[in-house]
């Protein structure tokens, strides 16, 4: 049988359709025998969202993503297939697109094309005794309404209806984040599994430290641990050429950071990652003997993988400026280790952020540093607003540092937070990344970095 992944930033997704909570499956006749749809959506797009719109094309009909899985071939022949679970939400759709009837409990492996749709059937089904890889809360048949009936019970209280419009974004047996238009404005339900398990209770605690910068939390489904928010309303950055919404997103950061700086105990202790000092430091050691590792297994000749004695020298310059940083007394402070321009919505004045899963505790410059360098993707050419834009921010923490540690911290930051985020949220451990292959190139693509800004701090001394 043919690839169905393709080289060319499509993935092909093996669908079980169902209908009627389980009780009916759309399965398709082939000339090598009976074989399950498959649906080809972009790659790295949202996965849930990309397929139930390619549903909506192909077959004109209105679906929700349950949960993806991985079928192996039993004889290990070939890869491992992508299947994902899907359900119409009208049942009588899917006898429009496919009126003959069979029961499908009754199938043996041999009527279909490739085994691994048969075993995919059976499990997702549960017509056998296998083990799933996990159970979570939204895996069985019906979730979306469950999810969406419980939405409608936390709206009633407030004068508010889901009008029955929404936006599925995220769908697994333990993750949902669906956005549900309201009478008055949209809300946006969210739940978690490892390895975010603790982004409920970071998200609560933060909430009500800090009101004025985070999403308003509408009502809690602790055994789900999910959640229900109202949307923020303004612009995200991702979607803004706005030179004054990017310098109040920089300035209401360092307002939030300053506020929360005598909170890094409590912050932690409800999950946030610890970036301060002395744990960077003590992962910086074996963090570079994994990149040593990752260089010398390196395959492709371009671009060339670092020598050991690069490694070693970068290494040592991190070492450096970390221990010149701690010295500084920059107050530990919130970090937000995901601060992409979608996380951070401006309005009238105010900025609100999203999505911290990856929160941290640790210099403060670093989360500026990863805005940064997302402002000058849209700005660099422009030395004035890069000027501007790092002013809003700096004037913030010039209240309680001195001028001198400030610039320290905005010169070293280009190459301490690239290893910051790098050791505190990839899994850069030998045992970490055997379960996260694709995260090798990236760990490289890092070190590279690192490399440039420590000679180009060498340079400059």
């Amino acid at each position: 049988m043919a690839n169905l992944q393709t080289n060319l930033g499509i993935d092909a997704w093996r669908i079980l359709l169902f209908a009627r909570n389980g009780a009916e499956l759309l399965v398709m006749k082939q000339p090598q025998g009976l074989g399950l749809p498959v649906l080809r959506i972009p790659r790295h797009e949202r996965l849930a969202a990309s397929l139930n719109a390619e549903a909506q094309r192909r077959w004109n009909l209105a679906s929700v993503s349950v949960a993806p899985f991985r079928i192996a071939h039993p004889d290990g022949t070939v890869s491992e297939a992508p299947y994902y679970v899907m359900e119409v939400r009208k049942p009588e759709e899917l006898s429009r697109i496919a009126p003959k009837v069979m029961d499908v409990a009754a199938l043996e492996a041999h009527a279909f094309s490739d085994v691994r749709d048969y075993l995919a059937i059976r499990l997702a089904m549960k017509l056998d005794d296998s083990p799933c890889d996990s159970e979570g809360p939204f895996r069985a048949f019906g979730s979306f309404q469950k999810i969406s009936g419980w939405v409608e019970d936390q709206l009633e209280p407030l004068g508010r209806k889901w009008e029955g419009s929404f936006d599925q974004w995220h769908a697994t047996e333990t993750f949902a984040l669906i956005r549900f238009q309201t009478t008055d404005g949209a809300v946006w339900f969210k739940a978690t599994g490892e390895p975010n398990r603790m982004e409920l209770a970071i998200t609560q605690h933060l909430s009500a430290l800090f009101p004025a910068w985070m999403p308003e939390i509408i009502s809690m489904r602790y055994d789900w641990n999910g959640w229900l928010s109202d949307e923020v309303r303004g612009t995200n950055l991702e979607a803004s050429g706005d030179l004054n919404a990017w310098c109040c997103a920089a300035e209401a950061l360092a307002e939030l950071q300053v506020a929360s700086a005598g909170h890094a105990s409590s912050i932690l202790d409800h999950g946030a990652h610890d970036s301060r000092s002395a744990k960077l430091l003590s992962q910086v050691l074996p963090f570079f003997k994994e990149i040593e590792i990752l260089m010398e297994g390196q395959i492709k000749t371009t671009p060339r993988p670092l020598r050991s004695s690069e490694v070693h020298a970068v290494r040592l310059r991190v070492t450096e400026a970390l221990e010149r940083i701690d010295s500084a007394g920059i107050p530990d402070a919130l970090n937000h280790f995901d601060l992409n321009p979608a996380n951070a919505i401006v309005r009238s004045g105010e900025c609100r952020f999203l999505d911290w899963a990856e929160a941290a505790v640790g210099n403060p410059f670093f989360s500026f540093e990863y805005l940064r360098q997302h402002f000058l993707r849209m700005f660099s050419a422009e030395p004035e607003a890069v000027m501007q834009f790092r002013e809003s921010y700096l004037k913030v923490w010039r209240r309680l540092l001195s001028r001198p540690v400030v610039d320290l911290a905005i010169e070293l930051m280009p190459l301490v937070a690239p290893f910051a985020f790098a050791a505190t949220t990839l899994p850069w451990s030998s045992s970490r990344r055997n379960a996260n292959p694709e995260s090798s190139g990236f760990l490289r693509s890092l070190a590279r970095r690192m490399q440039r800004e420590a000679e180009q701090l060498s340079r400059a001394a």
